[in-house]
Parts: structure tokens; C-alpha cells; sequence
């Protein structure tokens, strides 16, 4: 990890050196456990009850013992502060898995491994948000259960963003097994079409914090976020379309498949309405 001296390794803060975790843990042996990536602001992590309730959810799901009295704002705090990160924009990323248990299936887990990163993050610039992204459509559609966990077996999706790197797009559109739009590689999707705001119902795709703080924002306006079943001719014909996730807000998409799509005024309305809802109490 670059440019870090300190991790949380379980209940200590850990020069990252010194910090180890054993070959017989399930998340290194199975992908057995879950992640989130959040963003902090000049030392304050955003929407953190929504990540940890997303965290949660999954983890007993599948039967892995989430840590309720773990002081997390105290510790994030503790962390950016180790990696002198208290001010400007920082990437912090928390890894449950379900340790060490010799059985197949979901063991009890006696010891769940708890990791906390901190690193520095460089958000996308002007231009590039002005520019939009190239998207290319991934060919490997997918079904799965396990979409809606930010799960540490994420080979598919990085596959997924290497074939949009191959293809010189900067990320990938994910389909579902018929076809249907589901989510990007590393983001979630929203597009505009007859004044309207929407983002593609899909049974595998996860559910996307930055989409919920975002519905929320919009609603603030008087405006809604309607879930719907979306084809790739919904999305070629869009008036607006973006790819959002924690780190770097919303992004316009300028192509599709090398198809140019429109860059919509609306980028800077919805961007304000994450950092609004940014501004507000944090939820438990």
C-alpha cells in the first residue's frame, strides 16, 4: 500500500510493516468476507452510517459477526490523524473477513479480521468532469446473489474494468444475464430521460450508497430517483448519463461503446446534491 504508515489491524493501530494477517484467513483462502471504500474530508469520513450499514447487512447475511461496539468514528479519526490526513481528500477502505475456521460452508467465526486503510486520494479534475468518461460494454453478462455484497471475490468486476481499459473506456457497463443494464465495474449508474431521473432496477447489482444519498438529495428538490428496468437503447437515447461511487462523485458519461452521448447540465445539480447532503448531521 502506498504512502501509509499505519493501519487498524483488529483493535490496534499497526505500523502497515508490521501489519500481518494469516495465510489461513477465509479472505485470502475464498474471497470469504466484505468491504467498503469511503471517502474523508479534511479528516471527516462521509455517509459512514450508510457504509457500515451496507457492511453490516452483509456480513450476517453470511453469518459473519459484525463488530458493534467498535468505536468507529473515534478510530477513522485516529487513523487519518496517524497518516497525516487531516486535511484534504483521503481514501479509506474497511475489509471484514471471516478469519481463520478450518470448515467448509460459513463456520462460526470465533475471530473475525477486522483491516482499516488510510490513503491519500486525488479526485478526478475539472476537465475530466467537464470531458466524461468513455464506457465500453463488458460481453460476460452475469447473475448472481452475491452482486448485492461489496464482497472481497471481485475478480469478475476487475476483469470487467480491465476489458474497458483494454478498450480504452475508463470503466465498464455490467449486464445482466438477459441483457438488461445492471451497474458499471466500480460504480453505479443514473441517467436522465424526459426530465426524469433514473437508475437501472438489476437483481446482481449492488446497492450503491452515493444512489441512495443521492436519491435523498434529489428528493430534498422536489425530485425523485425511480429504480427501473433499463436497456442499452435507454441508455444511448438518455439525455444525461453518469457513473457514481464514494470517491469520486458523479461523473457524466460522454460515450458509449465509442457512440458519443450527451454531457447534461443537470452534472453540477447532482453533484450538489451529494455534497449537501454531505454538509448535513451524520447518520447513526
Amino acid at each position: 500500500m502506498e504512502n501509509s504508515g499505519f493501519v487498524w489491524l483488529n483493535n490496534e493501530l499497526t505500523p502497515l510493516e508490521r501489519a500481518a494477517v494469516s495465510v489461513n484467513d477465509r479472505g485470502f483462502l475464498y474471497g470469504d468476507g466484505f468491504f467498503e471504500t469511503l471517502r474523508a474530508e479534511d479528516g471527516r469520513p462521509q455517509f459512514l452510517g450508510e457504509h457500515l450499514a451496507r457492511l453490516r447487512d452483509s456480513a450476517r447475511a453470511f453469518r459473519i459477526p459484525f463488530p458493534e461496539d467498535f468505536p468507529w468514528s473515534e478510530r477513522l479519526n485516529r487513523l487519518l490523524a496517524a497518516n497525516g490526513l487531516e486535511q484534504g481528500v483521503a481514501r479509506l477502505k474497511i475489509l471484514l473477513s471471516r478469519g481463520t475456521a478450518p470448515a467448509l460452508g460459513l463456520p462460526p467465526a470465533t475471530r473475525p479480521t477486522l483491516v482499516i486503510w488510510a490513503q491519500p486520494y486525488t479526485p478526478p479534475g475539472p476537465e475530466e468532469y467537464a470531458r466524461g468518461w468513455n464506457l465500453a460494454t463488458f460481453p460476460e453478462r452475469r447473475t448472481t446473489f452475491m452482486g448485492k455484497h461489496k464482497s472481497l471475490n471481485y475478480l469478475f468486476y476487475l476483469a470487467a474494468r480491465q476489458y474497458a481499459l483494454d478498450q480504452g473506456a475508463n470503466e465498464a457497463l455490467i449486464l445482466e444475464a438477459d441483457g438488461l443494464v445492471s451497474e458499471g465495474a466500480a460504480t453505479s449508474l443514473v441517467y436522465a430521460q424526459d426530465g426524469g431521473f433514473y437508475t437501472p432496477q438489476a437483481p446482481s447489482a449492488l446497492p450503491g450508497v452515493t444512489l441512495e444519498v443521492l436519491g435523498r438529495g434529489l428528493a430534498r428538490r422536489g425530485l425523485a430517483l425511480t429504480h427501473q428496468p433499463t436497456t442499452l437503447s435507454q441508455i444511448a437515447q438518455a439525455e444525461g448519463f453518469w457513473v457514481t461511487n464514494s470517491l469520486m462523485g458523479v461523473m457524466p458519461v460522454s460515450s458509449l461503446d465509442v457512440r458519443e452521448l450527451p454531457i447534461s447540465p443537470a452534472t453540477g445539480m447532482l453533484q450538489e446534491c451529494l455534497d449537501s447532503e454531505a454538509l448535513l448531521p451524520p447518520r447513526n
